[in-house]
């Protein structure tokens, strides 16, 4: 990750890494459709590219994703290069990326694909390019729908080895054109990566201590149900330690501003989790789990947060990523409220039209803090639904040990 940022960086390009950890988390604490991606002729498998679920659960292999434009901008479909860099010992990954012959490379100049997820099959013809010089090995590749549907785009393809690095580049071409220069693109960016890799290794920050990993946080929230017996989708992360300097806490108390929250919490364990709630409601319950990072201080961001619920008349809402804020309408203190050191539960309207009741469970019990949001259609589902709640919190508590 840090390797793709530092490479981001020189180009000038605002995004860079995925967070690693969390796709791995999301790849093994979830439930995902069988997914297969075979080769015909069967000979040709080593030239299909592999699954980002089963490169995120492979634990014997480091790995991080990426995606830079090929020159400055935003880009877009044709002109942003993803990619995924894999590490391990150099015969692991060339028996398991690399594992072909010329004799091999030649025969499959040309083959098909059938991929498979769930009860959906999806066929492709794949063509093997002239590949550039870089790395030990490599070879290029573009793929397309068969058949094709006008307007269909194609996919480029790039595979280096290097050493104790695997690349593998992609693009998205008009397949019918020169696709030579989208392949020396992509060699661009992969000769920055790992030109980065051997000449400048950059030094990784140890992460502040905490009583929970995202890995620990997320397999306590998987192994509760919801209330309505649903099993989390979830997202786990560690919330970046240098959150805080680019989200100032807000300087008004009935003002919640998620990016001011989550930067002061900076260093944390955090786990999101979606419910799909009951269908006839058409209800989706959300979670957020934060172990705190032992260099949290008092007073406690959450405490803060429960503080200004208890005594505010009225909220406006930063939403994470929004550029206004919302108000919160109607908004009433419930007395189902799970246990903590904090806690509350309100319920709320926003000016939506709609007409819904929002519910905003939450406590925290030393340095974990459990918030549940749900919503409902009439003020008489408020007070049960709620209840189920704070039983909810209660539970994860309990499981907690806390």
């Amino acid at each position: 990750m840090a390797v793709i940022n530092a490479v981001a960086a020189r180009r000038n390009v605002p995004y860079g890494a995925q967070d690693s950890r969390s796709l791995r988390i999301g790849a093994t604490a979830n439930t995902w459709p069988a997914r297969t991606t075979v080769a015909t002729p069967g000979e040709c498998q080593p030239f299909v590219a592999k699954d980002p679920i089963d490169i995120a659960k492979d634990a014997g292999t480091s790995f991080a994703t990426g995606a830079l434009p090929i020159s400055g901008g935003s880009g877009g479909p044709t002109t942003t290069v993803m990619f995924t860099i894999r590490s391990a010992a150099k015969d692991v990954l060339a028996s398991s990326d690399f594992n072909y012959n010329d004799d091999l490379l030649a025969r499959c100049s040309q083959f098909d694909l059938q991929h498979t997820e769930g009860s959906n099959a999806s066929t492709y013809t794949v063509r093997l390019l002239p590949a550039p010089t870089i790395g030990e090995r490599s070879f290029a590749a573009v793929q397309t729908t068969k058949p094709r549907g006008p307007g269909d785009l194609g996919g480029a393809t790039l595979n280096v080895l290097a050493g104790t690095l695997s690349l593998a580049l992609s693009l998205s071409v008009t397949p019918d054109g020169d696709l030579q220069p989208a392949v020396e693109s992509m060699a661009g960016i992969a000769r920055d990566l790992l030109d980065e890799a051997a000449t400048n290794p950059p030094a990784v920050s140890t992460p502040t201590p905490n009583s929970r990993t995202p890995e620990q946080l997320a397999a306590l929230i998987q192994g509760i149900p919801g209330p309505d017996g649903s099993t989390a989708l979830v997202h786990a992360q560690l919330i970046p330690a240098e959150a805080a300097a680019s989200a100032p806490p807000s300087q008004t108390a009935c003002t919640l501003d998620d990016a001011a929250y989550l930067g002061a919490l900076g260093g944390s364990s955090m786990v999101q989790g979606t419910y799909s709630g009951s269908p006839a409601k058409k209800s989706f319950l959300t979670l957020r789990a934060v172990s705190m990072a032992g260099s949290i201080a008092t007073p406690y961001p959450f405490d803060t947060r429960a503080e200004a619920l208890r005594t505010c008349s009225s909220i406006t809402e930063k939403v994470l990523g929004g550029s206004q804020g919302r108000a919160w309408s109607s908004l009433r203190p419930l007395t189902a409220v799970p246990g903590g050191d904090a806690s509350y539960a309100v319920v709320y309207e926003l000016s939506d039209g709609t007409g819904q009741k929002h519910l905003a469970v939450a406590a925290r019990r030393g340095s974990l803090t459990i918030e549940v949001d749900d919503v409902r259609a009439t003020e008489a589902e408020v007070q049960p639904a709620a209840e189920a709640l704070a039983a909810f919190v209660n539970q994860i508590f309990a499981k907690s040990g806390l």
